[in-house]
């Protein structure tokens, strides 16, 4: 199975002479897919769509978490005027 994943792009380690070399990233993605697939139960053509879908909501969170870091170093009234934009209603910079 994992060589059918790696065919399919679901993984793409890194190959040499002497194999395929996996990277942290790789592994992880090996051991979702096999967690959704042989312990879920998932078919094997949902694991792209489960993937891609994991994928977007894993960059989402990055750039949210730049986005606080972002917003946490401007001074107060500049997030106070950001809460209050992101909550409709003039929240305080607390609401975030």
């Amino acid at each position: 199975m994992l060589l059918t994943w790696i065919d399919e792009g679901l993984t793409a380690p890194h190959r040499d002479d002497e194999g395929y070399l996996f990277d942290r990233l790789d592994l992880s993605r090996v051991a979702l897919a096999c967690d959704q697939h042989y312990r879920m139960g998932l078919e094997h053509a949902s694991l792209p769509i489960i993937l891609s879908l994991l994928d977007q909501l894993h960059d989402a969170r990055h750039h949210l978490r730049a986005m606080t870091r972002a917003v946490a170093e401007q001074a107060d009234h500049v997030r106070n005027e950001i809460a209050r934009h992101v909550a409709g209603t003039g929240g305080d910079v607390e609401d975030l």
